[in-house]
C-alpha cells in the first residue's frame, strides 16, 4: 500500500429498509471497504438488521435517525406509541413524507422524544451505537441540529456530520464506479465520507418506487468492486470507521 493520503469513512445508510439493504451491507463488510453501518430503527427489517449486522466484529454501528416516510408502497411511523407524538404522524399514523412536511407540523420536543426512544430500541437489540445521522436530512428541521448535538456529546457518540463529503465531479463515466475513484483521485489529502446505500436489485428494493434497485445495487458496487479495492490498496486509501475519525 503506498503511503496514508485519504482516510475514507465507508458508510452504508438504510440498514434495516428491507432485507436486500441488510444483506447487501452485510456482504460489503465482508467483501469490501464498508466499515460503518447506519440503522432505521422504525423500519420494516430492523430486527433483522439488528441481528445480522449486531453481530459483525469490527463494523461501526450508527442510528440513522428517522422522522420522514417517503415512498408510496413502504410506510412506517414512530417508535412511540402515535398519540405520544401526534405533530410526527400523518393520518395513517405513519411519519410525513418529506422533510418539508415535517417541518410544517413537527414539535422539537416530540422529534428529541422519539430519538430518544429509537436509540433506545437500537441498544435494547443490542446494537452498540457508536454515531449518528439523520435520514433525509432532517438535522437540518425545526431547529434539531444544535439538540442533536448535544445528544450525541450526552449519550458518547460520534455526531455524523463534522467529517466533509468526497468531492463530487464531473464528466463523463463508464459506470459509478469509475465515477467514485475519479472522486478519490480528485480529494486533497484528508479525511472524508464515502457514502452509499447499498442493496441488492430485488423485489424488495424495487417495490419502494421503480430504479431504486438498480441505484442502489451499483452503490453495493462501489463498496466492493476489484477496481476500488485494487485503487485503495494502491494509492493511500484507507477505510476507516467513525471512531477512528
Amino acid at each position: 500500500m503506498g503511503s496514508e493520503r485519504i482516510r475514507l469513512v465507508t458508510r452504508g445508510d438504510d440498514a434495516a429498509s428491507c432485507n436486500s439493504a441488510n444483506v447487501a451491507i452485510w456482504s460489503c463488510h465482508r467483501k469490501g471497504i464498508l466499515l460503518n453501518a447506519s440503522v432505521m430503527v422504525p423500519a420494516p427489517a430492523f430486527e433483522e438488521a439488528a441481528e445480522l449486522l449486531g453481530a459483525e466484529k469490527g463494523l461501526c454501528i450508527g442510528l440513522h435517525i428517522t422522522l420522514t416516510s417517503e415512498w408510496k408502497s413502504v410506510r412506517w411511523g414512530p417508535v412511540l406509541p402515535p398519540d405520544e407524538v401526534p405533530s410526527l404522524v400523518e393520518q395513517d399514523g405513519c411519519f410525513p413524507r418529506s422533510r418539508r412536511a415535517l417541518e410544517q407540523r413537527a414539535r422539537l420536543d416530540e422529534m428529541l422524544a422519539e430519538i430518544e426512544a429509537q436509540l433506545e430500541v437500537a441498544r435494547s437489540h443490542g446494537l452498540d451505537v457508536a454515531y449518528v445521522d439523520t435520514h433525509m436530512t432532517v438535522r437540518l428541521s425545526c431547529g434539531l441540529e444544535e439538540p442533536l448535538k448535544e445528544l450525541a456529546r450526552r449519550e458518547g457518540l460520534v455526531y455524523g456530520y463534522d467529517v466533509p463529503w468526497l468531492p463530487d465531479v464531473e464528466g463523463e463515466f463508464a459506470d459509478r464506479v469509475e465515477k467514485f475513484i475519479a472522486q478519490l483521485e480528485a480529494a486533497e489529502p484528508g479525511t472524508y465520507i464515502g457514502l452509499g446505500h447499498p442493496a441488492y436489485d430485488r423485489p424488495d428494493v424495487e417495490m419502494f418506487s421503480p430504479g431504486v434497485g438498480a441505484a442502489r445495487d451499483w452503490d453495493r458496487r462501489i463498496f466492493t468492486d476489484p477496481r476500488v479495492l485494487d485503487y485503495c490498496a494502491a494509492n493511500g486509501v484507507v477505510p476507516i470507521r467513525y471512531t477512528e475519525a
